[in-house]
């Protein structure tokens, strides 16, 4: 009998990562680390290593926040590169078996397997069968991103992306003109304005004061300036939601996962979001038929990374 593989599971976020042991299938308790604590992932793993002392690891898979070619990834928001046989050699025992892929695409294996209270639904149209239909993963946090799922009988079929580099839509920029009309220069991208420093940027844009993003979404209730960046910012959500709909025809459902996703449509302003999402318009049924969800479980990567070492017939593009 050979001996039982250990493999460690990590999620880098450009704020936060979290590893995990798999044994046996099961996901044994996770250890979460401030990136800003670590001057890179080599030491952030030699920490994780010294507290929880994991012994031989035989297999490792990282998700990253930011581009994965197959043997380097990089943070987007942060200086830090990953190199699997750097990993690997970090690693007890020295042999393991390291895997880089990006942090969307293992949220896009973590979908079959998330349970009703890992997810709120924000709109399901009870007319429509999503179980077989593509679905799309939407990842705003300190980056943006999002990745293609098709579930089938041999697993989830995942389809990596980079689209926060992509430039924003010009229906954003119309709409951001109407409101800001000095933004142009400063939402190029779909990540400069979804995500953390989007959500910062358009807050200063609007108020002249630049704070956390974090800081917004708490005070939105109670502060005025503070209420209307959100609402804006969910409303610009909303319309981008209608364009990604039209991009990939995700009747699968659209799943939205992210600290600043959270923060947006576990509030008030999620009204102005669905408002947005599902307007009148061209094509308005079509937009309407898709399902719309919010992760709320932040470890749901770690799940998707445990399930693509089980599911033979799962494959990462």
């Amino acid at each position: 009998m050979g001996t039982p593989s250990r493999m460690l599971v990590g999620d880098v976020g450009g704020t936060n990562t979290r590893l995990a042991l798999v044994e046996g299938g099961c996901t044994g308790a996770v250890a979460r680390y401030a990136n800003d604590a670590f001057p890179d992932f080599a030491s952030l793993l030699g920490a994780y290593i010294e507290d929880h002392k994991p012994g031989s690891v035989t297999i490792a898979r990282i998700a990253v926040a930011g581009p994965v070619t197959g043997t380097l990834a990089r943070l987007t928001n942060r200086d830090w590169v990953f190199r699997p046989q750097d990993i690997a050699l970090a690693l007890p025992g020295g042999g393991a078996k390291v895997q880089l892929v990006n942090d969307l695409v293992a949220l896009g294996h973590a979908l079959p397997a998330l349970r009703q209270d890992q997810q709120n639904i924000l709109r399901n149209p009870a007319s429509l069968d999503s179980t077989t239909r593509p679905a799309l993963v939407v990842g705003l946090g300190t980056g943006f991103n999002v990745c293609q799922v098709l579930t089938t009988s041999a697993g989830p079929h995942v389809l990596g992306a980079e689209l926060g580099h992509a430039s924003l839509p010009s229906t954003l920029k119309d709409a951001l003109g109407k409101f800001l009309p000095d933004s142009e220069e400063t939402f190029t991208t779909n990540e400069h304005l979804f995500s953390g420093r989007g959500l910062e940027r358009l807050h200063q844009l609007r108020t002249g004061r630049r704070i956390a993003a974090r800081e917004i979404v708490d005070g939105a209730g109670s502060d005025a300036s503070m209420t209307a960046s959100l609402t804006l910012a969910a409303s610009l959500l909303g319309q981008l939601t209608r364009e990604l709909v039209f991009q990939y025809l995700p009747l699968g459902g659209v799943h939205f996962a992210g600290t600043v996703a959270r923060g947006l449509l576990q509030s008030g302003a999620h009204q102005a979001f669905l408002e947005a999402a599902t307007r009148d318009g061209p094509f308005a049924d079509l937009v309407a038929q898709a399902p719309l969800y919010l992760i709320t479980d932040d470890g749901a990567a770690l799940t998707g990374l445990a399930r693509m070492a089980d599911a033979n017939g799962s494959r990462v593009l």
